[in-house]
């Protein structure tokens, strides 16, 4: 996708549109890095997810995003890799942002999440957590506003084997949840933190960005 990036920051991959101002881009990820390291602070995401989005997502709220728009979703089991990206890109576009959803999409892509699936169906033989995390693509909307999709995205995998006389029988599946929504960002808002939060995220390694065009 040309003039798109991404980024990883903290356990979010944040992906953005040409048009999106430095100084917005810098408040954006120390905002997103901010939340991920208070939400961390309360609860282990790999102890307790649901909490922890929880966090995050109110300590986004809570500095400057308003949620417009939320992600529908019902777990749902997935038995081949083409479904989960068919899967997941209907999904996002539900929450009314095709732009939002198409830079959604090639940030996948650029992930390459499919081949992890193809391996996955292909090869594993073992139960549990595959992947966890944050799909934040953001963009400037024709009122100069900006807009973000949280999309987090969890991925567990069912392996069941069975062992007859002359054969062995292997079912794999994963069960993909998806929740989140479109917000807006009110600069007024965040304006009052963003000298808090970036002094907080000083010296932090965590605050090591590298981004890579999508």
């Amino acid at each position: 996708m040309t003039g798109a990036t991404g980024a990883i920051v903290g356990s979010s991959v944040v992906s953005f549109y040409d048009g999106i101002s430095g100084q917005d881009r810098d408040d954006l990820f120390d905002c997103v890095l901010h939340a991920d390291v208070f939400a961390s602070q309360h609860f282990d995401p790999k102890a307790d997810y649901s909490n922890w989005l929880f966090r995050y997502r109110t300590r986004l709220e809570m500095r400057g995003w308003t949620l417009i728009n939320p992600i529908k979703h019902t777990p749902q089991v997935i038995f081949r890799p083409e479904e989960l990206d068919a899967a997941t890109i209907a999904i996002i576009e539900s929450a009314g942002a095709k732009e939002l959803a198409e830079l959604t999409h090639a940030a996948w892509r650029s992930m390459e999440i499919n081949h992890h699936a193809d391996h996955f169906f292909s090869h594993s033989v073992r139960d549990g957590e595959m992947a966890r995390f944050q799909m934040v693509p953001c963009m400037t909307d024709a009122d100069g506003n900006v807009l973000m999709l949280i999309c987090a995205i969890r991925l567990n995998g069912s392996v069941d084997t069975k062992d007859f006389e002359f054969w062995t029988e292997t079912r794999r599946e994963m069960l993909l949840r998806i929740s989140g929504g479109v917000y807006r960002f009110d600069r007024t808002v965040y304006e009052t933190y963003r000298e808090d939060i970036r002094n907080q995220l000083i010296g932090s390694s965590d605050r090591s960005i590298k981004e890579f065009p999508i």
